[in-house]
C-alpha cells in the first residue's frame, strides 16, 4: 500500500508507516491512502487539495494524548489488516458569480467590512424562510462539520441534513436544520461580503445583488478511522486538568 504524508509534524510518524511495511511516497504520487497527521484542519486542507484520495486522519502526539487504540502504531496495524471502518462524507457546495467551492466542514458566508453588517435574505427550495437578516452572516453546515463553527454559534450539533447559522443577527431565529435535499438561496441585500468554505484560500467577493445558492454537492470525502479524531477517551486524555 502507498502512503503519502501531510502535517506540520508528520515526519514523526514516518518511522511507524515503515515499521508497518507500508510504502511511504510523495503526496502527488497518487497514493493508495493520505495520512494527515494534526487535527481537524489538516484533514480538511488535504481533502481541499487533494479531494478523491482516502484520508487517514491522526492526531499530531505531540499535541494530544491517545489512548491505546489510536496510538500511531495500533492505527496503521490496523490499517495494514484492512481494520478500519471507511467513511463516506457528503460535501457542500455553494455556487455564486459562476464560481463553485465545496465544504466538507462548512460553507461561510461573513462580511468582510468589520464597521458593518451584511444584509441577506434566505430562500429554501424557492421559497422565503426568513426575513431581512442583518448580521455578520451565516454557516451552512455538514453533520460531519456541525461541530465546528455551526456549534459555536448553536451550541447544538445535528446528525442528518444541512445546517444554518445565523451569525450575531438581529433577527431571533439562531439557527436551522433543513432535510438533506433542499436548496438554499442566500440573497445579498446589502454588501461587501466574503464567501468561502472550509479552510479554503479560494474567497470569493460578494456584493449586493449576489445570489448564492448552496446545496448538497455530489462530491464526498472517503475518511478511514473516524473514530480517531472522535475518540471521547483521546479527548479526555487531552482535556486541561484543573489544579488545587
Amino acid at each position: 500500500m502507498r502512503i503519502s504524508l501531510v502535517g506540520n509534524n508528520a515526519v514523526d510518524v514516518e518511522p511507524f508507516i515503515r515499521e508497518a511495511g507500508l510504502e511511504l511516497v510523495g503526496i502527488d504520487d497518487n497514493p493508495d491512502v493520505m495520512v494527515t497527521y494534526g487535527g481537524d484542519g489538516t484533514l480538511i486542507g488535504a481533502e481541499i487539495s487533494h479531494p478523491g484520495v482516502p484520508k487517514l486522519p491522526m492526531r499530531d502526539r505531540k499535541s494530544c494524548a491517545k489512548c491505546e487504540v489510536h496510538r500511531d502504531e495500533a492505527v496503521l496495524k490496523r490499517l495494514v489488516d484492512s481494520e478500519l471502518v471507511q467513511t463516506h462524507l457528503k460535501k457542500l457546495s455553494a455556487r455564486v458569480q459562476d464560481q463553485t467551492v465545496y465544504g466538507l466542514n462548512d460553507i461561510l458566508l461573513r462580511n468582510s467590512d468589520l464597521r458593518s453588517a451584511v444584509r441577506f435574505q434566505v430562500y429554501i427550495n424557492g421559497e422565503s424562510a426568513t426575513d431581512e437578516m442583518v448580521g455578520d452572516g451565516l454557516v451552512a453546515a455538514t453533520p460531519f462539520g456541525s461541530s465546528a463553527y455551526f456549534r459555536s454559534i448553536t451550541n447544538t450539533t445535528f446528525r442528518v441534513g444541512i445546517g444554518l447559522a445565523f451569525s450575531n443577527c438581529t433577527e431571533f431565529l439562531n439557527h436551522m436544520v433543513l432535510f438533506p435535499e433542499d436548496e438554499i438561496r442566500v440573497a445579498i441585500i446589502r454588501g461587501p461580503a466574503h464567501l468561502t468554505a472550509d479552510n479554503s484560500p479560494q474567497i470569493i467577493k460578494l456584493t449586493s445583488g449576489d445570489d448564492i445558492v448552496i446545496r448538497r454537492a455530489g462530491k464526498e470525502a472517503t475518511i478511514l478511522g473516524l473514530d480517531g479524531m472522535r475518540c471521547p477517551l483521546c479527548q479526555y486524555m487531552r482535556a486541561p486538568r484543573r489544579r488545587f
